[in-house]
């Protein structure tokens, strides 16, 4: 059987549609997913879990108490250089954590959802790996476009981790003898202004307007498109599993419900995850090999393959490091401690999450070159054991 990306266009396109958590969109999509993986001959698996808005809700309004002790603790520089250093020493830990943020992972608060994940499962009688396919299922829109979100969240997260910096230089500064008075107000008047564009996230509301094309209907349809091949052309040595995960809008809840149900189930040595997250757009393909500050890598060995495999196959596709500012099911699972890579299209911010993020976004070419890529890292992998 052959590959065919038309199979994977027509999935994105009858999944195209707005599809948020707690809405009739979520359930029709349910049900095309669920169709779907019928119709590639799997035996469907459906997991429920509880999920809720509050990380998103959190996401919008943290920064104005973080903007309001970044400009305290420059206020109190001169004032008070201890309160400004151990503020500033309190703000550089939050803000590299935020840089690692992956869903809490905790029991959703507030109004909870139920939604649920949806797998189907290809076992090979002599398999010495597990490899794990994630796309998300669901959608949601914002006011902002992600790339405009990206920006805020950079320039508040490093532009505190650098001004924390300062303060603390300063308060030690002031500690020992005299601090320059424009050190001080180049200090305060930077902290106002990074406070002011951070704060700025709270208008940043979650809705139901985009048909989520990109993100993430065609990773679904990527997926499942792999899913019919591969139960026509199984791997001889690995399992292959293909989870269509709900709430990774939210709090990547999907990813944190299955990594909780079933991650005494898998071997770390031998498992790996590949994501997909805004696969299937014009762009070149992007493979996200490290996030958060300091960077936190995701799996040397998948990232490689991917790499050598699009090269030998004349792909273009390109690593990139994610400081901060976006999110997708891989972090969790990287957080539980197994290998995963995250693939992407370049310049796929621009649209997601936007009413625009539609059927013009995805291309079949695009579509195509990420399921050979796929195609022949499995190869590869699989004839490691031959």
């Amino acid at each position: 059987m052959e590959i065919d990306e038309n199979n994977a266009y027509r999935i994105t396109e009858r999944l195209s549609f707005p599809r948020l958590i707690g809405t009739e969109g979520e359930k029709k999509a349910i049900e095309i997913v669920i169709d779907e993986f019928q119709k590639a001959g799997y035996k469907v698996i459906r997991e429920e879990f509880e999920t809720s808005f509050f990380n998103w809700i959190l996401a919008r309004f943290i920064f104005l108490p973080l903007s309001a002790i970044l400009i305290l603790a420059a206020y109190l520089l001169m004032i008070s250089p201890i309160s400004s250093i151990f503020l500033s020493i309190s703000l550089l830990l939050v803000g590299m954590y935020a840089t690692r943020f992956s869903g809490s992972g905790e029991e959703p608060r507030g109004k909870k959802y139920i939604t649920e994940n949806i797998y189907g499962k290809l076992i090979s009688p002599d398999a010495k790996l597990d490899v794990l396919y994630m796309a998300h299922w669901d959608s949601k829109s914002q006011t902002f476009s992600s790339l405009l979100r990206i920006i805020i969240f950079i320039i508040a997260i490093f532009g505190a981790l650098i001004l924390s910096l300062l303060n603390i230089i300063g308060g030690i500064i002031s500690l020992t003898g005299n601090l320059d008075p424009n050190y001080y107000w180049a200090v305060l008047i930077s902290s106002i202004v990074v406070g002011i564009i951070a704060s700025l996230n709270v208008f940043n509301k979650t809705g139901n307007e985009s048909p989520g094309a990109l993100d993430n209907a065609a990773s679904v349809g990527v997926m499942l498109e792999l899913a019919r091949y591969f139960k026509a052309n199984p791997p001889t040595h690995i399992n292959l599993t293909f989870i269509s995960t709900g709430s990774e809008e939210l709090n990547l809840g999907g990813a944190n419900a299955f990594i909780r149900n079933h991650k005494n189930e898998l071997d770390p040595v031998r498992t790996y995850f590949i994501n997909f997250d805004g696969i299937g757009g014009k762009g070149i393909i992007r493979l996200i090999t490290s996030y958060g500050f300091p960077k936190k890598s995701s799996s040397d060995k998948l990232n490689t393959l991917f790499l050598d495999v699009a090269k030998e196959l004349g792909i273009v596709c390109k690593s990139i490091w994610l400081p901060v500012g976006a999110w997708s099911d891989y972090m969790p699972v990287i957080k539980a401690g197994f290998e995963a890579c995250w693939l992407a299209s370049q310049g796929s911010m621009l649209n997601v999450h936007r009413a625009s993020d539609n059927m013009e976004t995805i291309s079949k070419t695009g579509l195509k070159n990420a399921l050979l890529l796929n195609i022949g890292v499995i190869e590869k992998l699989d004839s490691e054991f031959s």
